[in-house]
């Protein structure tokens, strides 16, 4: 993949654009890509730390996002930021920064579905666009740039009102079956994360993957805490909790990823759980799973999913011997480029 077509920096913002009351801060500036939770680390950090008054309300709407509070009901010792802090601050060094970064295939999965659900709040999600017309998922900034690569690859479904389930879930699936490394959501991340700004500054990596579950998050709060001298009032950890679970279950999105981990983790023990409704990203993820796991096998496209892990394994067993073969989709295959894989890019390109 090509680094530099790849653009950090906001686009909808003129260049003097200020997303703060007093210009950056002196104790911690949290810098973040939209969907990834800056907002709220912001007001946890803000309502724990004992250098910042208390603040008395809760920061969520109906989807777990926080984007309730107004923003002078925090300190100003405390800011959160767009990548488009490196252009705002040009020049300047030593700054703290705290920089949230996805790390594993987990985090990437989340962003799946957060970035077009969780993003401003546009309650748009992946199985809209099976779910709604084509002319509707156009009028949605979110939604279109998948429609029009759904209908350049599927060529076939161009006519249709709708398109169909699993033609989405194979178009998700594609990606997750890709080398995390090559993807455009990896190499975007990459690219922000090595930015030469960031080498003059004071910065700490904070994982994605800590907003997940509570012990997690505090055991990076407490890391983040010592590296900046946050103050944070750790004898509050109950009040915490508290708050941390109120947003996760609010946040369809999160649940749904830990959720399909699960059912990962129980594959894997051959032990048996039920699988609830699940957004097509997340069934998508889970075939890749199965493709990438068992060798000569591709997933069924149908609308219908699996209700079980006990009926994917069925599915894995019964597997016909004579309908198995190399996977187009896979770019190696046992440590070697695939052939199949090269002459579909080929084609496709």
């Amino acid at each position: 993949m090509n680094l530099s077509k790849i653009n950090i920096f906001e686009t909808d913002y003129p260049e003097n654009y200020r997303w703060d009351n007093y210009k950056n801060s002196k104790l911690i500036n949290i810098i973040f890509q939209g969907g990834t939770f800056g907002n709220f680390l912001k007001f946890f950090l803000d309502k724990f730390s004992k250098l910042t008054p208390d603040i008395q309300s809760t920061p969520f709407n109906d989807i777990g996002t926080s984007h309730k509070i107004n923003e002078k009901s925090y300190s100003g010792l405390i800011q959160r930021y767009h990548p488009s802090f490196i252009n705002d601050n040009e020049g300047e060094t030593g700054l703290p920064i705290c920089l949230i970064l996805p790390n594993n295939e987990k985090d990437f999965l989340f962003l799946k579905t957060s970035q077009i659900f969780r993003v401003a709040d546009k309650k748009n999600l992946p199985d809209h666009l099976w779910q709604n017309t084509i002319s509707k998922n156009k009028n949605s900034e979110e939604l279109k740039h998948n429609i029009n690569k759904i209908l350049s690859l599927y060529k076939n479904n161009t006519t249709d009102e709708r398109i169909p389930k699993f033609i989405v879930r194979d178009f998700y699936k594609l990606e997750f079956l890709e080398n995390l490394e090559t993807t455009h959501d990896y190499q975007w991340f990459k690219t922000l994360k090595d930015h030469p700004f960031f080498k003059k500054q004071r910065v700490f990596h904070l994982p994605l993957s800590s907003f997940f579950n509570f012990k997690d998050f505090i055991l990076t709060l407490k890391n983040l805490d010592n590296f900046f001298s946050l103050q944070l009032d750790f004898t509050r950890i109950y009040e915490m909790e508290d708050i941390f679970i109120t947003g996760l279950e609010l946040d369809s999105c999160r649940k749904q990823t830990n959720l399909t981990f699960e059912i990962i983790a129980n594959l894997k023990k051959e032990t048996n759980i039920k699988i609830p409704p699940l957004d097509v990203s997340f069934e998508a993820f889970l075939y890749a799973y199965i493709e990438k796991t068992y060798s000569f096998m591709i997933a069924p496209l149908t609308n219908y999913f699996f209700q079980d892990t006990d009926e994917i394994r069925s599915f894995v067993k019964s597997y016909p011997e004579h309908y198995k073969a190399m996977n187009p989709n896979l770019p190696k295959f046992n440590g070697i480029d695939n052939p199949f894989y090269l002459w579909n890019l080929k084609n496709k390109g």
